[in-house]
């Protein structure tokens, strides 16, 4: 019977180490940088407009109800879509500013036996319509296509930001798309 020599092979932990440092090789060679993906941006009222932006699209209206945790976005073209509103929002009144500068409360309607909790209209151009939403407590206006959202303690102090933000603008008084 001939002899074995076990001392020409390779242990296992050898074997296993190799494995180890050829997957490492290969997952740093071949990895492509968007394969890195950074973490989502946490969304708030400060870029809240810029994600309603973003997410929407073409001609028509995101409708919320059930205190805004069920949000749809209705157009023309397509049916109606569940839109996942990243926020909470508990709206009480949503504004909009008349040609005198006065606040005018817009009237939200029922969908489906349930009060419509805001109201905001996406145009083709990816503006959304600027609005003045009342949470209560604080008031947070969302500006129609340039800038951030921004909170404030009043209604007066959101109605006061959109007429200075509308002369910043060089956007005529009152003006919404």
């Amino acid at each position: 019977m001939p002899k074995i020599d076990f001392k020409r092979g390779f242990t296992l932990i050898e074997l296993l180490i190799a494995i180890f440092l050829v997957g490492l090789l290969s997952y740093f060679i071949f990895a492509t940088p968007g394969s890195f993906k950074k973490p989502k941006e946490r969304i708030t009222y400060k870029n809240l407009p810029k994600y309603l932006q973003n997410s929407l699209s073409g001609d028509g209206e995101l409708i919320c109800i059930n205190n805004c945790r069920s949000c749809y976005y209705i157009s023309a073209n397509a049916k109606p879509q569940v839109v996942s509103m990243p926020i909470t929002l508990n709206v009480k009144n949503e504004y909009i500013l008349d040609k005198n500068n006065n606040p005018q409360k817009i009237e939200m309607g029922r969908v489906d036996d349930k009060k419509v909790c805001m109201r905001i209209r996406h145009y083709n151009n990816n503006s959304i319509s600027q609005v003045i939403l009342d949470l209560g407590d604080k008031a947070l206006f969302i500006p129609s296509y340039f800038g951030e959202g921004k909170e404030f303690d009043s209604i007066n102090g959101a109605i006061e930001w959109w007429l200075k933000d509308s002369r910043n603008k060089l956007r005529s008084r009152g003006d919404w798309y």
